[in-house]
């Protein structure tokens, strides 16, 4: 039994009961003494991670209440003794310690317990996911920008973008820095350490083409007296390609159409001697001609290397700046995404002192955890692996245990960093130490629908004709399905089809073979795979279109994919920016309008002052809700739907803190929404939104027949110790470096497809059903395709349009029809009192600001600066600060040599606790106090008790004396001191505000 074995990796095929295994292993543990609290359970999504905690309960409650199903569990478990009831109870009374989740929460988790062992000291570990993660990484944005208008770092910042968007300028500067940071910071975080576009890469300077080439195109032309009159066709051709050469701009990207003669003039490019060239018949063209053309040839291909090197060193600054801001505004202050905390966990490998930390806190959850059970392991990243290692070692090599389950041909998450390759690294570095069994029986799918799997994904040899050296990498066993020992009336039937004509026909035949089989009709599900969320889109709007009950799973864009969303945006968008004439007509032409005129009457400034007014009263979510409230009931539900998100996200962006109508625009701009699959007739999503689900019916309406890998998609090379952005196609295949890069990554690409095209096939649970485009005329067989290697698997099955079927198509009658629900009469839910939301202050938005004017941009910027550079400043007697050299840097070192200022900052000898830039959240008669302590002071009597706290506030405002600061500020300093008042009651509080402007201070009384 696999629950016996120490250390045990499972290779389980798809539907084979991974989770079945999982389950079984905990339950073994738990029933043979284990504390449930020593066993960490971990997968990649918090669905599958419920899933797993229900099976496991589920299975322990049905086996304590019902005997038959306890010995039947005791059979699988090889535990005659079990006893159930003992086991369930010890689980249920450690429910809120079981670390049963997933791998980012776990690793979020011991950051939160062990942040300052790991290195995180600057402020308490907060998770940013999601949309806040979103709204801080444009924060940051904006700030590069302002300060790129204001000082000489901001320049270098520009000229640094300007080369890194070389020959790809573009107007929309914001989005354009949004890509470089989703593309290359994760890159340049887990690359820091190889070299950014070195230049033996390319072995010249981008600029050396226009130095040389005409000098090379000369000593072409003048070789082009050698071919004979009677290749006059020849020599004009030869003539065109030099002048394509010649004219060719580096950075530009394609080199002409390299079709016909150049084509072959590239190919001869590292060849010696005669080039053997082909225009119409194939011709020769030597001497110094011929070596000319090569060296001119070479020559572009080199320098266009050399700008992909220069544009990546360009990127590479540029996404440097945005990653030290990050560093100093959210990592430093204990603001971490996932991707933070995974590599705060892998540290331990980049230096000594990185490895004894960890080893601290490993000692720690060493005593705390003993067994380790790891779900989908095709998914792991490295970054994951380096920080669950140690772990893991401790218990495979202790007297924990491990138990691994995964399938290397489900690896469709490479894109996002899952590492196939960790399974023979696992292999390898636990050796005899650990078991290692495979799972090929489907409890899934039917045999009809595994006899269409084998015939394609077992086909190894078509592959390998296809793909080449990569099939090699594809592990298969041919698949058994279980069910006609375990459940043998369930049949079912699969069908290819090929498809005449393009999409349209392919999805008029999907919805005829759906209700051929009676989805929507009869009481089964079905899953329809597609590759891509716009596909998902325009296949449920056919179907809707067509009668079925449909729900898409994907990622939805409320603002922006519906016109309900749409307007409500542009309306929030046109109150931002009154300038914005295409959200005012837009409004115009919606239901809105009149609305609006109703009630703030028609003309534009009155709507924009009612609009700011309300929205200033009862907040953005609820004046939606008042606009809309008069066409409600005339909307669809979809309509109701997309307005819903809408104001919920509004009802996030207010609690996250936000305020102006800017950030809401941005926010729901930025909007994206998982729709859950429900229990529609039929269901519509990406194949790698279907991973982990089965259907009893599946129809792929479209096997892509593109070629696989597309070769525009490589866009970063990487090499042993390098990293750099691609050239061309006709570059990389001259350079062998890059080849060699590009190689690599094919194979990669070529292998996840086989893994999409495997994951697809096998959601089906009973009906299977295939549909292909047909062959382009000019389509070779050996075309690198997943469509070209599901028709060349298959014999033609003798009818029309079908080259496959296996099984009886009545197979669904036997499926019962869905039964009419009625409606019931009963009166409606009553609900209880609403309860008002209680509401959120920041101390420096108190009173005594309201009459203040808004600080200009650049006097806004300074005030930033100016804390910064205080945020540096520990105690002056004991560690003398670093200050930037500008000018909040130097106006600080002014202030901290101060007689008056000075010994505010001096520690002398005293038990004083110092917390910079200290985030403040309390709840003062009945209101949500949020703000942030520039610096705060915790005096310590002997015993450590709290007995004094000195509030220190850094204010940049240009005032006459004292007395008006404190009018300005008092009541934030008020605020201040009743929130402290609450965490330390017995304790002395002062709030002292400190004047840059006047070089002074005060307590507030």
């Amino acid at each position: 039994m696999k629950a016996c074995k120490k250390n045990l990796l499972i290779l389980a095929s798809a539907g084979s009961g991974k989770t079945f295994q999982l389950g079984n292993r905990l339950i073994g543990l738990v029933v043979d003494g284990e504390e449930p609290e020593k066993i960490v359970a971990l997968t990649f999504t918090r669905k599958a991670a419920g899933e797993f905690a229900d099976s496991v309960l589920s299975k322990l409650a049905e086996a304590a209440a019902d005997p038959s199903k306890a010995d039947k569990l005791r059979g699988e478990l090889e535990r005659p003794q079990a006893d159930f009831d003992q086991a369930l109870e010890k689980i249920i009374r450690v429910l809120p310690k079981l670390m049963l989740g997933t791998m980012d929460g776990f690793f979020s988790r011991v950051v939160r317990g062990f942040q300052y062992e790991l290195g995180l000291t600057g402020g308490r570990f907060d998770l940013l996911e999601g949309q806040r993660a979103m709204a801080a990484k444009d924060e940051l944005l904006f700030e590069i920008l302002g300060a790129v208008m204001s000082d000489e770092a901001g320049e270098e910042f520009l000229h640094a973008f300007r080369r890194a968007t070389i020959g790809k300028e573009g107007t929309r500067v914001v989005d354009d820095l949004r890509e470089f940071v989703a593309q290359w910071q994760g890159l340049y975080r887990s690359h820091s350490a190889l070299r950014w576009g070195p230049d033996e890469l390319a072995g010249t300077t981008f600029t050396d083409w226009e130095e040389q080439k005409s000098r090379f195109a000369t000593t072409v032309r003048q070789g082009l007296d050698g071919i004979e009159e009677s290749r006059k066709g020849q020599r004009d051709a030869l003539e065109k390609v030099i002048d394509t050469l010649e004219s060719h701009t580096i950075g530009s990207g394609s080199l002409g159409s390299a079709t016909g003669l150049l084509a072959s003039v590239l190919e001869q490019a590292c060849s010696f001697g005669a080039m053997e060239l082909k225009f119409h018949k194939p011709f020769r063209f030597h001497g110094p001609g011929a070596d000319a053309l090569r060296g001119m040839v070479l020559l572009a291909a080199h320098c266009e290397m050399a700008a992909a090197c220069h544009r990546t060193r360009a990127v590479r600054d540029v996404v440097s700046v945005f990653d030290r801001l990050a560093d100093v505004r959210l990592r430093r202050r204990g603001l971490l995404g996932f991707d933070d905390v995974k590599r705060l966990m892998g540290e331990w490998v980049q230096g000594e002192d990185a490895r004894l930390r960890r080893e601290v806190v490993d000692f720690r959850l060493d005593a705390r955890y003993e067994h380790w059970l790891l779900d989908e392991f095709q998914d792991t990243s490295r970054e994951d692996w380096l920080g669950l290692v140690p772990l893991i070692d401790e218990a495979a090599q202790g007297d924990g245990t491990v138990f691994i389950v995964g399938d290397r041909k489900q690896a469709i998450y490479g894109w996002r960093g899952g590492d196939v390759a960790l399974f023979d690294e696992v292999e390898r570095r636990y050796g005899g130490g650990l078991d290692i069994e495979t799972m090929a029986e489907s409890w899934r799918s039917c045999p009809e629908v595994l006899d269409l799997v084998n015939r394609v994904c077992g086909d190894t040899g078509t592959m390998r004709a296809l793909f080449g050296e990569v099939a090699g990498r594809w592990k298969w066993e041919n698949h058994v399905s279980a069910t006609p020992l375990a459940r043998p009336e369930k049949r079912g039937e699969s069908r290819v089809e090929v498809v005449d004509g393009k999409r349209p026909e392919c999805l008029a035949r999907m919805a005829e073979i759906l209700k051929e089989i009676g989805v929507g009709s009869r009481r089964m599900t079905c899953g329809v795979l597609v590759r891509s969320n716009s596909l998902v889109n325009e296949v449920a709007d056919f179907l809707r279109a067509e009668g079925f009950e449909v729900i898409e799973e994907g990622r939805r864009e409320p603002a922006k994919d519906h016109p309900a969303g749409v307007a409500l945006w542009h309306l929030l968008k046109w109150m931002g920016n009154p300038a914005d004439g295409f959200s005012q007509r837009l409004i115009e032409m919606s239901p809105l309008q009149s609305i609006l005129e109703t009630r703030f009457g028609a003309e534009t400034w009155k709507i924009l002052d009612g609009l700011a007014l309300r929205a200033s009263q009862i907040g953005f979510p609820e004046l939606i809700a008042e606009l809309i409230a008069p066409l409600w009931n005339g909307m669809s539900d979809f309509a109701k739907h997309r307005a819903g998100d809408v104001m919920a996200a509004l009802e996030a962006f207010e609690a996250s803190g936000g305020t102006t109508v800017r950030e809401a625009v941005d926010w729901l701009g930025r909007l994206e929404v998982s729709q859950s699959p429900g229990l529609a007739a039929v269901q519509v999503m990406t194949i790698h939104k279907s991973k982990g689900l089965g259907f009893d019916v599946v129809l792929l309406p479209e096997i892509p027949n593109d070629v696989v890998p597309q070769s525009q998609h490589f866009t970063v090379a990487t090499g042993a110790d390098w990293i750099s952005q691609t050239p061309p196609k006709w570059v990389r295949d001259l350079l062998p470096e890059i080849r060699q890069a590009e190689e690599t990554w094919s194979q990669a690409q070529s292998y996840e497809a086989f893994c999409a095209l495997y994951v697809a096939l096998t959601r089906a649970k009973r009906g299977l059903y295939v549909l292909l485009e047909p062959p382009s005329a000019s389509q070779k067989e050996e075309k690198t395709s997943l469509a070209n290697l599901v028709a060349l698997s298959l014999e033609s099955a003798g009818q029309p349009g079908v080259i496959h079927q296996k099984g009886d198509p009545t197979w669904s009658e036997e499926i019962p029809m869905h039964e009419a629900i009625e409606k019931s009469e009963d009166a409606g839910i009553v609900l209880g009192p609403a309860v008002p939301r209680r509401e959120r202050l920041s101390p420096s938005r108190q009173e005594g600001l309201k009459s203040r004017a808004p600080a200009s941009q650049a006097g806004a910027a300074f005030g930033m600066k100016v804390h910064r550079a205080f945020e540096a400043v520990g105690w002056l007697d004991e560690n003398p600060p670093t200050l930037p050299n500008d000018d909040a840097g130097r106006l600080v070192g002014k202030l901290l040599v101060d007689p008056g200022i000075r010994p505010l900052f001096e520690r002398r000898g005293r038990e004083i606790r110092l917390l910079r830039e200290q985030p403040l959240d309390a709840v003062v008669e009945g209101k949500w106090l949020s703000g942030v302590l520039d610096r705060l002071h915790l005096h310590l009597d002997p015993s450590g008790v709290v007995r004094q706290l000195e509030v220190i506030d850094f204010k940049t405002d240009a005032v006459a004396n004292m007395c008006e600061l404190i009018e300005r500020h008092g009541p934030q300093m008020v605020a201040y001191r009743m929130a402290l008042a609450l965490a330390y009651p017995a304790a002395e509080i002062q709030c002292r505000l400190l004047s840059t402007a006047l070089a002074d201070s005060a307590v507030v009384a």
